[in-house]
């Protein structure tokens, strides 16, 4: 079967969530031609609808400004931020509170009218923007209602396999109709991705997040960075089993303790200063810490409680977390639940340009899929920001820069039959030693569980690094579908995402592996310390000759040095 079905654009969109919405509409706005291509459901797919804590952009303080939003990034990123973005999420995230409300999304404000601001972890001052605790929701309510406003067309439920590329860059894209099981090719003279990060490699991470764009752009030939660090969220709901999913920072901001098994408010031992809000990093190693020490809670996790907080502030302030936990008979005003630090997402991914391109021309990248603006380790309330900065930046880019590519239809033809064979071999029943997803999924879960946690050890990754070498050289080549139907065969998409799962797996242990020191959201119990003398730099990941290759990059301090950071800090901050 190589029958296709064919859309050509001018520019096509990858993604479906707040990133993949606004690079969409900015394109629109500069009179390109759109498409958007969503592997899930407009609006509900991705990360962005499950986004709880807000978006840092409002300087409201008198002292707070870009300069010190930008100064507490790279703090908490350890430095190894690509600055140059950094400047431009922080100069350039105010206006989108406007924008927003003006595509129908609602914000909180006080009682003067203004807009209300809350406190994250590693922020100096209180500039995070917020609908209750249901922020990402809201602003996907707006986005999506501004897409059809505009009428952009867009297709759901189709999973993009391969970016189609040749002398003159990217020129469109193959696609697995998950709800026929038919296929696509995409032509386009420009193509966004805007498709999350790959945290869902690790388990109790959102399989949202499955690596489609971190794959998509390496194999085209864009770069890749900062793979080893893997944010834990330090709140991740542990107990009772059916609440999974992580409790929002703005439990904490509003004024949540964490506490062990003997009731002690831990993180006041850790870090007398910023406590409970410190940087997500440290508060995962400390929770670790403590589970590790045989002080953890009852089911493996460290107690969390808002129990003390003035009546009507949780149902007020924290209302999706109230009623997730009310729905399980558990009322969170009068005790502690459980929590523990689990995967949440990955700081490093595609290599991009402050105009959000990447070295393959015609291809642009956006949001969670790209590297640069967390460095080793994201503040809370920055993704929203990031997604929304750099989703604009790259439709508005992709739009004016816009050319008709001319290329070879029939190469691009033998690519697509190329790709649509090896698809069509995973229904194969001739296949010696065949095995299926489901073993192959569980084992690499429980692998990256293991060996890429919140502290890692050289042995343990030298072990996940061998099982990835085995599985891509002895299991890949033998791998089938159970279910041999086309119509919405999750099994097909978790096979094509098997690659996925073991390019992310096998770039970011590679790095960690090399990376011999700890560092915001890495941290190696064989080398506890941060080494700014000899791991100041970015390791990358690039193609050469169809081999992975691995080469280091100095940072490049180009807006701010590292001896200049404490001259932006509060008074009363903890870097003095």
């Amino acid at each position: 079967m190589e029958n296709y079905e064919i859309i050509r654009a001018g520019i096509l969109v990858i993604g479906g969530g707040a990133a993949a919405c606004q690079a969409a509409i900015s394109a629109k706005n500069e009179g390109a031609d759109v498409f958007i291509i969503d592997k899930g459901q407009l609006g509900k797919s991705g990360c962005s609808p499950n986004a709880h804590g807000g978006m840092a952009i409002y300087h409201k303080h008198e002292k707070d400004n870009w300069k010190v939003h930008m100064a507490d990034t790279l703090m908490s990123g350890g430095f190894l931020n690509d600055q140059e973005v950094v400047k431009a999420m922080c100069e350039g995230g105010l206006k989108f509170n406007r924008i927003l409300e003006h595509y129908g999304s609602i914000f909180n404000r006080d009682d003067d009218g203004t807009v209300s601001v809350r406190s994250f972890g590693g922020h100096q001052y209180n500039r995070t923007v917020f609908c209750g605790d249901e922020t990402g929701h809201e602003m996907m309510a707006g986005l999506k209602r501004e897409i059809f406003r505009q009428n952009i067309p867009f297709i759901d439920e189709l999973m993009i396999v391969k970016l189609l590329v040749d002398d003159a860059g990217v020129v469109g894209t193959i696609g697995w109709d998950l709800k026929k099981g038919g296929f696509f090719k995409i032509m386009a003279d420009a193509v966004i991705l805007a498709t999350a990060d790959s945290s869902g490699v690790w388990p109790s991470a959102s399989e949202r997040q499955r690596g489609d764009g971190t794959y998509l752009a390496f194999d085209a030939g864009a770069e890749l960075t900062d793979c080893e660090f893997i944010q834990y969220h330090p709140t991740h709901a542990w107990w009772p089993y059916g609440v999974r999913g992580s409790v929002s920072e703005s439990f904490r901001s509003e004024g949540g303790y964490l506490l062990n098994s003997e009731g002690e408010r831990f993180m006041l031992r850790y870090d007398p200063e910023q406590k409970e809000l410190a940087t997500r990093d440290k508060v995962s190693v400390c929770v670790y810490k403590e589970i590790l020490a045989g002080k953890g809670a009852e089911h493996g996790g460290i107690y969390a409680t808002v129990a003390h907080l003035a009546p009507g502030h949780v149902e007020r302030r924290l209302p999706i977390i109230f009623k997730k936990y009310m729905d399980f008979g558990y009322d969170v005003r009068k005790g502690p639940i459980e929590v523990r630090p689990r995967p949440h997402y990955v700081n490093g991914g595609v290599v991009v340009s402050i105009n959000s391109e990447t070295k393959v021309p015609g291809l642009y990248a956006a949001g969670a899929v790209t590297a640069g603006v967390h460095g080793a380790n994201r503040l809370g309330s920055n993704s929203l920001v990031d997604i929304m900065v750099f989703g604009d930046i790259a439709g508005t880019h992709a739009a004016m820069t816009l050319k008709e590519k001319k290329f070879s239809e029939k190469a691009v033809d033998q690519v697509v039959k190329s790709e649509i064979r090896r698809i069509e071999d995973l229904f194969s029943d001739s296949k010696k030693k065949p095995i299926t997803v489901a073993p192959i999924k569980r084992q690499h879960w429980e692998l990256m569980d293991e060996c890429m946690g919140v502290i890692r050890t050289e042995k343990k990754m030298l072990k996940l690094l061998k099982e990835v070498e085995r599985t891509k050289d002895e299991e890949l080549p033998h791998l089938v579908v159970h279910n041999k139907s086309r119509v919405y065969n999750y099994e097909v998409r978790d096979a094509l995402e098997i690659p996925f799962r073991l390019l992310v797996e096998e770039v970011g242990v590679r790095a960690a592996l090399a990376r011999k020191e700890s560092r915001g959201s890495h941290y190696r119990d064989d080398f506890p310390t941060r080494n700014d003398k000899e791991w100041l730099k970015n390791i990358v990941f690039f193609k050469e000759d169809g081999e992975i290759k691995m080469e280091t990059r100095e940072v490049k301090q180009s807006v701010m040095r590292m001896e200049e950071l404490p001259k932006y800090a509060a008074s009363d901050s903890p870097w003095h």
